[in-house]
Order: C-alpha cells, then sequence, then structure tokens
C-alpha cells in the first residue's frame, strides 16, 4: 500500500501521515514520563502493608440484600433460628473490604480455629466483667481508705481470670503447633506437607496477622459490639507481648494504665520476668501457659475424657465445646451465640425496644411455631442438663484414664464446609476482578 499525503497551509509543505502519527505517540509517551516523575516518592515504608485489614461499618440496602441473598446462613423449619458462631464469622468476613488468602479462609473454618474463637469469647466476656467491677469499685472508694480485709474477691477475680486464660492459652497453643486440623499451616511445614528447611515468616505472618485483626472484630461483635478499644489492647498484649502492641500505640488508649497497680495485677496476673531481648520470645498467652500452675483438667477439655467432679470444669467444658442451641437450656452465657436470631437484625444487633402492642392472630401463630420448634430439642437438652447439675462426689483416681475424645459433628462440619466454600469463591472473584480492573488500566494509559 502506498502512503497517503497531505498539504499543510500552515508550513506549505507535504506532510507523511506516519511521521506525524510516531511523531504524536512519542510525544505522549514524553509527556506521560514527565507526570510519573512528577508524583513524590511515599516517605512511609510499609512492606506488609496488605495485612492492614479494613472492614466497613455499616451497610446499605442493596449490600444487606446481597447478604441475605448469597451468605447469610439458611435455616430449615426443623431447625433452631438462633445464632451459632459461623453466623458471626460470615458477617466479619462480608464487612471485610480488604482481600485475604483463601489459605486464611481455609485455616479460618478449621474445628481448632473455632474453638479458639469461643475461648476468645468466654475470656473476655469475664475479662470485660472484672474491668467494669473494678473501674466501678474504685469510683466508689475514690475517697476513702481502702480496707485491705475486704480484698478477698480481688484474689478470685484473678484466679478465674487465670482458669481462663489456661484455657485460651491451650486453644491458641494448639493453632500454633499445628495440632489436630491444621499440621499445614504450621510454619515449618511446607505446600506439599513436607518439613521445610527454615521457617517460612512470610506464611506464619499472613495467617497470623490476619486472624488477630478478624479476631477481634468476632469477639466485638459477640459482645454486642462493647468495649472495642479494651478487647483490642488485651488481645495484642496476650498474643503480641508489650514491645509489639501496635494497638496501644495506635490508640493511644490510657483504659489500664490509669489503674491501680493492684487492679494491673488482677487482670493481667503477676508479671513475668523482664528480658533484655524483644525477639524469640514468648507472648504472655503461651508463657502463662507454659511457666504458670494449670490445671490439668483445664488443658485436657476436648482431647481427653476424663470424669469431671467439679462444677467449674463442668462449666467450661459446657461453655467451650457444647452446641449453641445448648446453650441457653444450660444457662451458659456465651456472648450472643445461642440468642434467637429473630432478636436481632442483619448486622447482629439487638432490635430497639417498641412499645407493647395487643398480639394479633399472626403473632401468635408464629409464638405458636416457635414454641413446637423449641419443644423439639427440649427433652435431649433437659437430660443432658440434669447430667451436669447431678455431680458425685470428688474421687481420689489412682491412674489417670488417657482416652482420646473423638469429635464427630456432622450438622456444624456441613455448616462450616459450604460457608468456607462461599468465602473462597468471593476472594477468587475479588482477585479476578482485581486483575481486570490492572489490565484495563494499563491499556487506558498506554492508549
Amino acid at each position: 500500500m502506498g502512503e497517503r499525503f497531505a498539504w499543510d497551509e500552515i508550513l506549505e509543505e507535504l506532510i507523511l501521515f506516519s511521521v506525524t502519527k510516531k511523531k504524536t505517540e512519542e510525544e505522549q509517551a514524553k509527556r506521560r514520563r514527565k507526570q510519573i516523575i512528577a508524583v513524590p516518592p511515599s516517605e512511609i515504608y510499609a512492606p506488609h502493608a496488605y495485612l492492614i485489614l479494613c472492614y466497613r461499618e455499616i451497610l446499605n440496602d442493596s449490600e444487606k440484600i446481597r447478604f441475605r441473598k448469597n451468605y447469610l446462613r439458611k435455616v430449615t423449619p426443623d431447625e433452631p433460628d438462633i445464632i451459632i458462631l459461623q453466623d458471626i464469622k460470615d458477617l466479619v468476613l462480608f464487612l471485610l473490604v480488604t482481600s485475604v488468602s483463601p489459605q486464611f479462609i481455609n485455616f479460618f473454618h478449621l474445628p481448632i480455629a473455632d474453638r479458639f474463637l469461643r475461648a476468645l469469647i468466654i475470656y473476655f466476656q469475664r475479662f470485660v466483667q472484672i474491668w467494669e467491677d473494678l473501674v466501678n469499685e474504685r469510683a466508689a472508694t475514690m475517697k476513702k481508705a481502702p480496707n485491705p480485709l475486704a480484698r478477698g474477691h480481688r484474689s478470685r477475680y484473678a484466679d478465674e481470670l487465670h482458669t481462663l486464660r489456661c484455657v485460651l492459652g491451650r486453644e491458641y497453643a494448639d493453632l500454633l503447633m499445628g495440632c489436630r486440623d491444621g499440621p499445614r499451616y504450621h510454619h515449618m511445614i511446607t505446600n506439599s506437607k513436607r518439613t521445610a528447611t527454615q521457617s517460612q515468616g512470610e506464611k506464619d505472618l499472613r495467617i497470623y496477622e490476619a486472624l488477630i485483626s478478624v479476631a477481634h472484630r468476632v469477639v466485638w461483635i459477640a459482645l454486642q459490639r462493647k468495649h472495642f478499644t479494651l478487647i483490642e489492647l488485651e488481645l495484642h498484649r496476650l498474643l503480641r507481648t508489650e514491645a509489639y502492641n501496635t494497638a496501644q500505640r495506635q490508640s493511644g488508649s490510657q483504659l489500664i494504665q490509669d489503674m491501680l497497680e493492684d487492679d494491673i495485677r488482677v487482670l493481667h496476673g503477676p508479671k513475668t520476668t523482664v528480658k533484655t531481648r524483644k525477639l524469640l520470645r514468648n507472648s504472655p498467652l503461651p508463657h502463662e501457659l507454659i511457666y504458670a500452675d494449670c490445671d490439668y483438667r483445664l488443658l485436657s477439655l476436648g482431647i481427653v475424657d476424663i470424669d469431671i467432679h467439679h462444677p467449674k470444669i463442668a462449666y467450661l467444658r459446657n461453655a467451650l465445646l457444647v452446641d449453641e442451641e445448648k446453650l441457653s437450656q444450660l444457662e451458659i452465657k456465651v456472648g450472643i451465640l445461642g440468642h434467637n436470631r429473630s432478636d436481632y437484625d442483619i448486622m447482629l444487633m439487638p432490635h430497639k425496644p417498641e412499645e407493647p402492642i395487643e398480639p394479633t392472630e399472626i403473632d401468635l401463630l408464629k409464638k405458636k411455631s416457635l414454641e413446637t420448634r423449641r419443644s423439639i430439642f427440649a427433652t435431649k437438652i433437659t437430660l443432658e442438663q440434669e447430667e451436669v447439675e447431678i455431680l458425685p462426689e470428688i474421687e481420689i483416681l489412682e491412674e489417670f484414664p488417657v482416652k482420646e475424645i473423638q469429635e464427630v459433628n456432622e450438622k456444624y462440619d456441613k455448616i462450616r464446609e459450604k460457608a468456607r466454600i462461599k468465602w473462597i469463591l468471593r476472594e477468587i472473584r475479588r482477585r479476578e476482578r482485581k486483575a481486570t480492573d490492572s489490565i484495563y488500566v494499563s491499556t487506558t494509559t498506554l492508549d
């Protein structure tokens, strides 16, 4: 094909179209280079900025419809419509704006991770109650001299928190060591389930940094969205140590520092021996598990089948292991777990109390159907409740019976597996959308 020419009246000469096109492209490229150079580089070096997870605080109407349609757990008519741990996890993952890896989704839906989250809820539920009692007591006795003989409840508070930290530390140690369902997530195991010659720090970082952030949201929602900063500070202290408590530095809160030393000792336990080094140290939670005196019955909950003769041990076993539908019948409170979903909105916030209205026929039918659904599970639960309340007397055993418990819960395993597949598909779609967006941006800049 021949070249195309045109007459330029300004320059009074012939112009070759192909040459002018190349000149304009070169000028545009130079212009782009100048714009790129003109952008000042960031002065903040953040190689792990992807670990900072962002969340939505509210949902608009379209997002609520999408969550209810695609991610909200469906309940059959013969099942109790109550809040379970998976409901809170689904809400937190939907509110999560930052993309996470499918590996973390798999890890987050392990049964051992559910037990860790439930132990966190149990611990922080009591921790917040004791913190409120200590603050109210200090405010009441601000202008009075303290009575050393009237502080027996403080030792009881300290013992209760130590007991709960032992249970929580055991669950956290199982996660770290890759026990039961999590050996492939251990930092010394590769994807091919072979032992690595060097610790995979990046793999450990991706999993546990995301776990700390998501667990904080799960506990906060389970405790009816109260004491956000207090929960975050204590969670970071337990899992990171004081030297790496990023929540303390970012919030600048003085909730704990402003308290008396005796109150802090009640909440945190005795101070650990201070070491000069900040690396290669145990965080407070595993440190207390290793070096403090923990009841062997607490460390064997859900692992070894033993006869429980103490009401406190029986209570903790049921609070940690029993199904959510049985918690209200056993009069055990674990956050909002076991509450009716009809009492909460889609964000798991309690409905505001309304003025009493005379019930209509439809309301009476709904109430009657709800009572019949509850009665299906009443007989089994009352029998188990009688077994818990009637405790035999303490007997001294010559030999400790070691019999491993085989946990099989097909119902919750199916719920967990369905949710895991949904959230993995969502993350895959997110990555594909992000890749197409980046390709579109690169093509538009080149044009």
